[in-house]
């Protein structure tokens, strides 16, 4: 088999051939017409359009036959592109250079070929075909028509790329369009006449002007120069004039004016276009609509003004120079000097820079303009008279054209403010001095602080805590939780008791048992304040404190107290009745002198009486002895009945007793018998501490599912410094051997002790000199629910 040689001008057919963009393009009616056509004419079984590429012959269109390439090197129209006349086989197998082809021995079994060259761009590219499975030879009648068929679809390829090309080029202009269309503002392409006739204007021009594009084609209704404002025309004119002599683009800023008579500000950027020759051609622009950045302007410029600070712009060049290209007035507020002053030289700012602060504000510059970051920094000033000022300063670095740093930024005056911090910073180490001294005394006396939050479960300790608690600090978080695993659970509910009373009154005041890990019980003081509440929270500081040692000495002296009043009671009230009998008469009417003494014997006999009856009821509460019979007791009753027994009391003092309106038949769950004792001990507190011809009143309301009792008095109050003590066994405001009011001591302890017994609390308030209001809240009993 031979194979066809490579033509000289192989590279130049090839670039032809690529030109043609045909190659693996779908099929088209145009060519397989032409092909069914020579089919038809030359009775051929196969007519091809065979592009020959560089390693295969592809067919734009074919007849009778399926495969739409094969290999260039077996090719027959490889041979047929070496001339430019029609290559004729006429028996393949009698013709030794294809005998053996695999085209002739296989399908589609070739045994005549004939094939006319297409040319395009001078260059044989592929031939037209005529290709059957019998031998033939054709006439010279039908070379001519193969030729002319040839001819037909050179011309075709012709006209495809005509038509191609005019489409590329209209969808060029619409994209041109498209593009100008989608500018912002206005391009335009005008003469360089006297009146800028225009030979091009995009439509951008409608809604600036209020005109049509159209009308100023041609110059045909109105020229250009007719909307511009006529108090510029005259500079716009001549600048550019200028440009176009000294062969320079142009940038103007001015005024146009619409068709509905407002006012615009547009920026025209603008070039002259020269012939070879050096003639002036035509005149290409833009033009642009800048009101909107005008008023911006306008408004910055009043802001700017307005602001305390300084807006700027610092320009740093690479030759060293400094200035400030722009200002705000604020500028001579801030540094002293005006905005034209440093416009093109910046060392008068410099000038006023504190000495010791310039070295480090010069390296800060320095580095934001090398890393391009943003430039932030604290310096002082000088000001008329010498005085210091510190300035803040945060600017924008931007890279210019022209190798210089533009930092875009404000710098205002701190110095109340920087007083201020400093102030702070002072008062910051006075503060850490006075938390470490805390932090001493506390360790020193066992007192641990914290602070809780009710709603969030949140907790802190300070670290003396973590010590009374027996906890490793560094390994434990303290949490609501953890706190309630270490208390003692029979105190629990004395916990809860002083939360709630706590949420009344602001106090959380509590002794109670702790269980350390190592098993060791340990008695503890709470006591907090609740802070202000912010978003509806509850949050508690106070302090804790072990008061093992001391609990402990209470009860030693408790039993001690328990041992000696009831080794008292026996013979105390056998002198109490001999003294009762004494003073009866019954064995006779005793001297005068005598029996003041022993009116004054009995009395005291009654006083010590009473106090040995509280320490042995104060020693049954807190040993748990004491019994209570629990049932509904209605509260109106009570009051009314502890009331009446009062009311001589209350005559002694001048106290008149007021009860207020109370709900019929609102029942508490209580022993009736320690309730009028609580009741009888509160009332004649408030009438012992009120003054003559005063008021007080007891009252009774529903809060949820309790009842809370309140008496008020308008009495002297309670002193602050006393009032954590209130209810401290044989506590007393007035610890003086002349105390006018008398007393035990123990009768608010017993009150406390009562009520809580009873499933309640107790608390006060008390204004010093203006009176005291003591409640205590009981459960209602289910029937009044």
């Amino acid at each position: 088999m031979l194979q066809a040689p490579i033509p000289q001008n192989e590279a130049d057919r090839l670039a032809a051939l690529q030109a043609t963009e045909l190659l693996d393009t779908a099929c088209e009616a145009r060519f397989d017409r032409l092909t069914h056509l020579v089919q038809q004419c030359m009775d051929a079984g196969i007519v091809l359009i065979s592009l020959v590429d560089k390693e295969r012959q592809w067919f734009k269109s074919r007849q009778g036959l399926d495969a739409c390439e094969t290999c260039r090197n077996i090719s027959f129209c490889g041979h047929a592109i070496l001339d430019d006349d029609i290559f004729e086989v006429s028996d393949a197998r009698a013709d030794s250079r294809f005998a053996d082809n695999p085209l002739v021995t296989e399908a589609p079994f070739i045994r005549f070929y004939a094939g006319a060259p297409l040319l395009f761009a001078g260059q044989r590219i592929g031939t037209l075909c005529l290709i059957s499975s019998v031998p033939r030879k054709l006439t010279a009648k039908e070379r001519l028509i193969l030729r002319e068929f040839a001819d037909a679809v050179e011309q075709e390829i012709k006209d495809r790329q005509q038509e191609h090309a005019k489409q590329e080029l209209a969808t060029s202009r619409d994209q041109f369009q498209r593009l100008v269309a989608n500018i912002p503002g206005i391009t335009y392409r005008c003469k360089a006449d006297a009146d800028w006739t225009m030979l091009y204007m995009s439509s951008g021009i409608d809604s600036l002007s209020g005109y049509p594009a159209s009308d100023f084609i041609d110059n045909q209704l109105r020229s250009y120069a007719s909307v511009i404002y006529p108090d510029d025309r005259e500079r716009v004119s001549l600048a550019v004039a200028e440009a176009i002599a000294l062969k320079q683009s142009w940038l103007l800023q001015y005024r146009m004016l619409h068709k509905d008579g407002h006012i615009c500000w547009v920026e025209e950027r603008g070039r002259a276009e020269f012939d070879d020759q050096g003639q002036l051609s035509f005149l290409d622009g833009l033009i642009l609509d800048i009101s909107e950045e005008k008023r911006l302007k306008r408004q910055l410029i009043t802001l700017t003004s307005q602001l305390p600070g300084v807006v700027y712009q610092y320009q740093h060049w690479p030759d060293g120079r400094t200035a400030f290209p722009y200002a705000s007035p604020a500028i001579q507020k801030i540094y002293g000097v005006t905005p034209e002053q440093v416009k093109e030289d910046a060392s008068l700012v410099f000038s006023k820079l504190y000495a010791e602060d310039l070295p480090a504000l010069i390296a800060s510059i320095e580095q934001s303009g090398r890393d391009l970051t943003i430039w932030q920094h604290e310096y002082r000033v000088y000001r008329e008279g010498g005085t210091l000022a510190w300035l803040s300063g945060r600017a924008l670095p931007e890279k210019m054209p022209d190798g210089s740093i533009l930092w875009h930024g404000y710098i205002q005056d701190i110095t109340e403010t920087k007083q201020y911090y400093l102030q702070l910073e002072l008062a910051n180490r006075e503060l850490e001095l006075v938390r470490e001294r805390l932090n001493t005394a506390s360790e020193n006396a066992l007192i641990g602080f914290w602070q809780a939050n009710l709603e969030t479960g949140d907790l802190w300790w300070s670290p003396v805590i973590y010590q009374i608690f027996g906890f490793d600090e560094a390994n434990t978080q303290p949490s609501a939780a953890l706190f309630k695993s270490t208390v003692h659970p029979d105190d629990w509910r004395l916990i809860k008791q002083s939360e709630k009373m706590a949420l009344e009154t602001g106090i959380h005041d509590v002794v109670h048992r702790i269980i350390r890990p190592d098993g060791s019980i340990r008695w503890v003081h709470e006591l907090a304040r609740m802070s202000p509440a912010e978003n509806k929270q509850h949050v508690f500081i106070g302090s804790v404190q072990d008061v093992t040692e001391r609990v402990q000495l209470q009860q030693l002296k408790d039993e001690f107290i328990s041992t000696v009043s009831h080794e008292l009671r026996t013979p105390l009230t056998s002198i109490k009745g001999a003294l009762g009998l004494l003073n009866s008469g019954t064995l006779g009417e005793a001297p005068q002198s005598m029996s003041q003494l022993l009116q004054v014997a009995h009395s005291n006999s009654e006083r010590l009486s009473q106090l040995i009856n509280d320490l042995l009821d104060i020693e049954k509460l807190v040993a748990g002895k004491m019994r209570f019979d629990l049932h509904a007791v209605e509260v109106n009753a009570e009051l009314e009945y502890a009331l009446h027994n009062l009311q001589p009391y209350a005559n002694q003092y001048s106290v008149e007793l007021q009860l207020q309106p109370i709900t019929p038949e609102l029942s508490i769950t209580a022993d009736k018998f320690r309730l009028q004792q609580v009741i009888t001990n509160l009332v004649s507190n408030a009438i012992k501490f009120s003054g003559k011809n005063s008021i007080v009143k007891v009252a009774a309301t529903r809060q949820a599912d309790q009842i809370r009792i309140e008496i008020q008095d308008s009495g002297i109050g309670i002193a602050s410094e006393f009032q954590p003590r209130i209810f401290e066994r044989f506590a007393q405001a007035d610890g003086s051997s002349s105390r006018q009011s008398g007393g035990t001591g123990l009768g608010l302890a017993i009150c406390k002790e009562l009520v809580e017994q009873m499933g309640g609390i107790i608390g006060f308030s008390s204004v010093l000199h203006q009176g005291s209001v003591f409640f205590f809240m009981l459960p209602i009993h289910p029937e009044s629910i």
